[in-house]
């Protein structure tokens, strides 16, 4: 079994200050790092056309890009559900475009909510601007459509949860074969500039839905590998099992071979790290009511650290393993 936890490698410039309490806190991450085996993924989002965690989840997955495309652009599909190799995919998200002193940027999208009445309204108001246009749109959730392009249509993709760590200057599509998915692109942000639904969010202190976000690219595809599942935090267990057994499923450990345990995640997103150093504990407990041999990948911004079982040798009878220093790779520049 293997153990995804995003948000476990803390950026360059706070991750030596955070020693102490990971230390202090997680003492069954800590010995997991000591004794288990580092294998450190250079995985640059402007490189992948992903974040390193959903870069982690592909991989899994078994998707192997095609020549000339990133590893991210398997993301649209996967997200839409398409697994026919003869369709291509394209998704648009809802995005909240600010500009600032630093140019424009996009929010990452675990920042903010969108409910499905806002996405529904949202796409009625623009519905109408697909008349005579060799493009056409279809919701698959209330955050994501689908995008159906010209052909010719290409570009370099980037999920929006990596363009968040971007500048929005640097990615924004300038080929030729999306010219006529700017125009509709433009309209479609006049017509949300004063649309109720962001009136209301700005009363509310949220950010504006002004954008679309368009990214993929590659052609349908079937994970090879088993599902990539959400682990039960030690206080959602019993409830998880439950669950499980009212609906004759099994648990996520009897379903998949990855687990995502999820509780670093939003404090790292947000760069809150009090909340990151309060959310230790339960990780710690989590850990030690799984086998020793279990191996973990840790995400970050630009890599993923996998760590696995040593190897044993006759020697390790007689010799316990000599504890890994974990400090050289954990707070490695960005």
């Amino acid at each position: 079994m293997y153990l995804l936890i995003p948000g476990a490698l803390p950026p360059s410039n706070i991750a030596k200050d955070l020693i102490p309490q990971v230390e202090q806190h997680c003492p069954a991450l800590v010995e997991r790092l000591k004794t288990l085996v580092a294998t450190i993924q250079e995985l640059a989002p402007e490189h992948t056309g992903c974040t390193p965690f959903e870069a982690v989840k592909l991989q899994q997955l078994g998707y192997t890009p095609p020549e000339g495309a990133n590893l991210g652009t398997g993301l649209a599909s996967l997200h839409a559900g398409v697994k026919n190799p003869s369709e291509t995919v394209w998704l648009a998200e809802l995005s909240a475009i600010t500009v600032g002193r630093e140019g424009a940027t996009i929010a990452h999208p675990a920042s903010f909510e969108v409910t499905a009445a806002e996405a529904d309204a949202l796409f009625d108001a623009v519905s109408g601007l697909w008349a005579d246009r060799a493009i056409s749109a279809l919701p698959i959730n209330a955050r994501q459509w689908r995008i159906w392009l010209d052909p010719s249509a290409s570009t370099r993709s980037l999920t929006p949860a990596a363009m968040a760590e971007m500048r929005l200057t640097d990615w924004w599509p300038q080929e030729d074969s999306l010219r006529e998915w700017r125009r509709l692109l433009n309209e479609i942000q006049m017509v949300w500039h004063e649309h109720p639904v962001n009136l209301a969010r700005a009363e509310r202190g949220e950010v504006p839905i002004n954008s679309l976000w368009l990214f993929g690219g590659a052609r349908g595809w079937s994970p090879t590998h088993s599902a990539v599942q959400t682990a039960a935090e030690p206080q959602n267990r019993n409830r998880a099992h439950k669950e499980a057994l009212a609906s004759n499923q099994p648990q996520a450990a009897a379903l998949s071979s990855t687990l995502i345990y999820e509780g670093l995640h939003a404090p790292y997103l947000q760069g809150d790290w009090a909340a990151w150093i309060a959310a230790l504990p339960a990780l710690s407990e989590y850990l030690s009511t799984l086998e020793r041999n279990t191996s973990l990948t840790l995400t970050g911004q630009q890599r993923a650290v996998v760590l696995s079982p040593v190897r044993k040798r006759w020697w390790h009878f007689v010799l316990a393993p000599r504890p890994q220093s974990w400090n050289t790779w954990w707070n490695l520049p960005n």
